[in-house]
């Protein structure tokens, strides 16, 4: 093979481009085992990185509506507690009243009278419930919510969320006006032979004018109350569980796209990087080939 200056330096250009070009790759690998990112750049995929941005869009309001539903369902949550702590209290109530019927001492019906009373204060306190300053219960038919249980707001599905008409569900028909059973807000004084007595705002039943049956009926519309709430709870649960879902999935389309597959980028970098140590040992030997060429042009020194 010919020894020549020009092939020599033709072939050291072409090792100095390809080792650049290795040099670059190898690099672009250590960035992606780094960041963890697969696109990082525009340059990278265009097409890719805007279906990124859209899908990242999508998942930040899916995100919100998941936020939204689940504060609703928090809310409902508490009027079913509320409504639970209702029911109990108007099955020891009932306990109190039989046991008032049947006791045979002054005495003990004003006991009983007296622990009447105090559920009947509890009763009521349930009314004033909040949750983060709403109240959970209302008469006021105008303080309903829209709830929008998809990402698509108003144009998607949704769900009427209203507050419960608690204080319509505790009330007695007492002739032809509507008492509540739980009365007064606070539990003051009470009359040790039961009968009725105004304390605080309301005016409450006593144990005495208040029948089983009339336990019985306030117990069926706190049922019903507790229905409604239950109804809307589940609805918010499939719609929390669906939001949660496509999150899930956006998220995993959009990490397809982004994330680097580190265990292929390690082997990329070791391609590159043996490549590049490769590139570096011919650069290096084409150097040696001109060196040997210019060698040759010394010609030996004549003495005269």
């Amino acid at each position: 093979m010919p020894l020549t200056l020009g092939t020599s330096s033709a072939a050291s250009s072409r090792n100095i481009l390809y080792l650049n070009q290795t040099k670059s790759l190898m690099d672009k690998s250590l960035q992606r085992i780094s960041s963890g990112k697969k696109i990082l750049s525009p340059g990278d995929d265009p097409g890719g990185l805007a279906f990124s941005m859209r899908l990242q869009n999508e998942l930040t309001v899916n995100n919100a509506a998941k936020s939204s539903v689940e504060n609703a369902k928090s809310f409902v949550d508490m009027q079913d507690s509320a409504l639970k702590t209702a029911g109990d209290i108007l099955t020891e109530m009932g306990s109190l009243k039989l046991k008032y019927d049947t006791a045979s001492s002054t005495t003990d019906k004003a006991t009983y009278a007296g622990q009447f009373r105090e559920l009947q204060v509890q009763l009521n306190g349930l009314n004033s419930e909040k949750l983060n300053g709403v109240s959970l219960f209302s008469s006021d038919s105008g303080t309903s919510k829209t709830i929008y249980t998809s990402s698509q707001g108003a144009s998607g599905s949704s769900l009427t969320l209203s507050n419960l008409d608690y204080s319509s569900g505790v009330s007695i028909q007492s002739g032809t006006v509507n008492r509540n059973l739980g009365g007064a807000t606070s539990a003051g004084t009470f009359l040790t032979d039961g009968t009725t007595q105004t304390i605080g705002n309301g005016e409450a039943l006593s144990i005495s004018q208040v029948t089983q049956s009339d336990l019985t009926s306030v117990t069926n519309q706190i049922a019903s109350l507790r229905a409604q709430s239950g109804g809307k709870s589940s609805a918010l649960g499939f719609a929390t569980d669906y939001l949660a879902t496509k999150s899930a999935s956006l998220e995993a389309a959009n990490s397809r796209i982004m994330d680097a597959d580190i265990a292929q980028e390690t082997l990329n970098y070791s391609k590159y990087s043996l490549q590049y140590q490769a590139g570096a040992a011919a650069l290096a030997q084409s150097n040696l080939s001109m060196e040997v060429v210019l060698s040759l042009l010394k010609f030996p020194s004549i003495k005269v």
